[in-house]
């Protein structure tokens, strides 16, 4: 807990709420202020409460009945604040305007804070005054008044420029949103952007964002006065959002194409199947594991004969039919099926019996004695394959598994070939795992 129980006192005698969420987003603590502030949370808010449940206990309770069926996006957009914020913003809240800010941990856990500001009674309207209306021309960026029905009441040139607002359309009186729909009328349905713009006017100081067609996007930044008008500054950010975009679209193709060299490291080129390098990995991380597992090395019979017979083109074709055959029925269940280079192939297989393993090598021979090789060459009667397995109960020392396969895969060449040889791994290999 960030928040220690005498921090939380010294912020009720400041007349701060303050409630701490971990990583995950869930309440872990809260003092008197914010209960006093936000008293619909009072008996209901627990440790451990999603702070999505607090967002929709929030604006069920502040939504006007029209509004509800934003709700969902409302949250959204919450969440989104919750977890993004780096700057205060302000909203009236149960008659108190209440300045929140947010402080992020670096183990992920976030304090949010809550000030009282203002109140209709405390605050000389003067200090409230927003700018006079022949002061909007000097400012830059775009600007409009509301009235305290979200009513436009004045705006400058710069906004009427942002929003594609003819010079003689008169505008007083609309509500942003209108202005907003208009700019996408015959385009684009704008309900979504309706809900949106109605939330973002509630946050002084918490900037929005806004689509208008053509890929354009304005951000907003509201300020309030007790008086219930607010001005609205608006600035054209669609260079960066399109920069935004640019970085993002790089950034992913980046990704794609850093994934696709690892997978091209990590595949043999002429059959699809992984390659030694990846199989060796697997097999070091695989054999760590307190699990059984068998190891089958397949070679390819008088491979050289069938390349000299019948030429390279169809000692690949060959290969890669081998390599399907493989990979297909007989391995469904195993973990990874690679050709360890040349004719020879590797399975790595886990929870298995040996006798289990022998029957997958099996059905690989089955299967290869039942291929279409005359698809290959008319004059290519068939191939076999000579299979050494070994078995052993793990952790396992990858590399005694990978010579006892071996062993056996040698024992299956000198005892004629086409056949099954298994190895046991010895107890004293199991012994040096580590």
């Amino acid at each position: 807990m960030i928040v220690s129980r005498y921090l939380h006192e010294s912020f009720d005698v400041l007349s701060v709420g303050v409630c701490e969420y971990d990583a995950e987003h869930r309440a872990v603590s809260w003092n008197r202020t914010f209960l006093h502030f936000f008293p619909e949370d009072d008996g209901l808010i627990y440790p451990g409460e999603p702070y999505v449940d607090n967002l929709r206990r929030f604006y069920t309770l502040r939504l006007a009945p029209e509004e509800m069926p934003d709700i969902e996006r409302y949250i959204a957009e919450g969440m989104a604040r919750h977890e993004n914020q780096t700057q205060a913003f302000e909203f009236l809240h149960n008659g108190r305007r209440l300045r929140a800010t947010s402080l992020r941990a670096p183990c992920g856990s976030r304090v949010r804070m809550w000030q009282m500001i203002q109140t209709a009674h405390q605050v000389d309207a003067a200090d409230a005054m927003l700018p006079a209306f022949e002061a909007l021309r000097f400012i830059p960026d775009g600007a409009m008044l509301l009235d305290g029905e979200d009513r436009i009441i004045a705006a400058n040139d710069a906004f009427r420029q942002l929003y594609d607002i003819p010079a003689d359309m008169l505008i007083v009186g609309l509500t942003f949103d209108q202005i907003v729909a208009e700019c996408w009328r015959g385009v684009s349905a704008v309900a979504g952007l309706r809900a949106s713009i109605l939330n973002g006017l509630r946050y002084d100081g918490a900037p929005f964002e806004i689509e208008l067609p053509g890929q354009r996007w304005r951000r907003v930044v509201a300020r309030h006065t007790v008086e219930g008008l607010s001005c609205f500054i608006h600035a054209d950010i669609t260079m960066a959002k399109r920069q935004q975009a640019a970085l993002m679209s790089a950034r992913d193709a980046l990704r794609q194409a850093n994934a696709e060299l690892v997978q091209l490291a990590q595949t043999d080129g002429l059959t699809g199947l992984a390659n030694r390098r990846r199989f060796i990995e697997c097999l070091a991380s695989e054999a760590a594991r307190v699990q059984t597992l068998a190891l089958l090395i397949v070679d390819v019979d008088h491979f050289k004969a069938i390349n000299d017979q019948f030429g390279h083109v169809a000692g690949d074709t060959c290969l890669r039919m081998v390599a399907q055959i493989i990979a297909g029925p007989p391995t469904s269940q195993a973990l990874l099926v690679a050709r360890l280079g040349g004719e020879e192939f590797g399975v790595l297989i886990a929870d298995v019996t040996a006798d289990q393993a022998k029957g997958v090598a099996e059905a690989i021979r089955h299967a290869l004695a039942q291929a279409p090789w005359r698809a290959v060459d008319a004059q290519l009667q068939g191939a076999t394959v000579s299979i050494g397995l070994c078995c052993g109960q793990g952790p396992l020392n990858g590399d005694a598994l990978y010579a006892s396969a071996d062993e056996a895969l040698y024992a299956a060449k000198r005892n004629g070939r086409d056949r099954i040889e298994i190895l046991l791994l010895p107890v004293s290999a199991n012994a040096r795992a580590g």
